[in-house]
């Protein structure tokens, strides 16, 4: 017992190095947290990007399909070349509309657009350092309904009275993929 009968107790609290450790560890997991957030965030791109052209993809198979039944496969060529898009019931809410003569540099990033000069469908990428396409300055993916024919006489191009019409597709216009980390 001490003076005044009172018992000191032996208190302590945090050395500088324990505090350091505790920091650096908080940090680690910070850092790690992060990284994962940030793939996180790129694959929500990617799959929505998927997502909408697949969604796409479906209403062009659609509109061809209706052509068929109601015996206009002629007409099934007039699509190719035209905006997907107007194939929805409903555009997405990234998406800019029908532009002429756009200006990549000068679109929004995560937007969708129709250039209507170069009939292509265009996605302006968001997370540009987890993508990768021959297109730089912004990085996007463009992509177009093309026609599905057999050629006949084998020139490469679609004449109606000697080629077969067999449907529309939409390609990528140029190869692209997504990446786990940054470049």
């Amino acid at each position: 017992m001490s003076e005044g009968g009172y018992r000191r107790h032996n208190q302590r609290g945090f050395t500088l190095l324990e505090l350091v450790v505790v920091v650096l560890i908080i940090s680690i997991l910070f850092l790690v947290a992060i990284d994962k957030y940030l793939d996180l965030l790129v694959d929500v791109e990617r799959a929505t990007m998927e997502q909408n052209l697949g969604i796409m993809r479906s209403a062009v198979a659609m509109q061809v399909a209706r052509k068929i039944v109601d015996g206009e496969v002629g007409q099934i060529a007039d699509m190719a070349g035209t905006n997907p898009m107007n194939y929805l019931s409903q555009h997405q809410q990234n998406y800019l509309g029908e532009l002429e003569q756009a200006d990549p540099a000068a679109m929004e990033a995560g937007q969708w657009y129709f250039d209507k000069s170069q009939q292509n469908l265009v996605y302006q990428v968001k997370n540009t350092d987890y993508f990768q396409s021959e297109l730089n300055d912004p990085p996007r993916a463009r992509f177009k309904i093309e026609l599905v024919y057999d050629d006949r006489n084998n020139n490469g191009n679609y004449e109606p009275d000697t080629d077969n019409v067999e449907g529309v597709r939409i390609v990528a216009q140029e190869r692209y993929s997504w990446l786990k980390k940054a470049i």
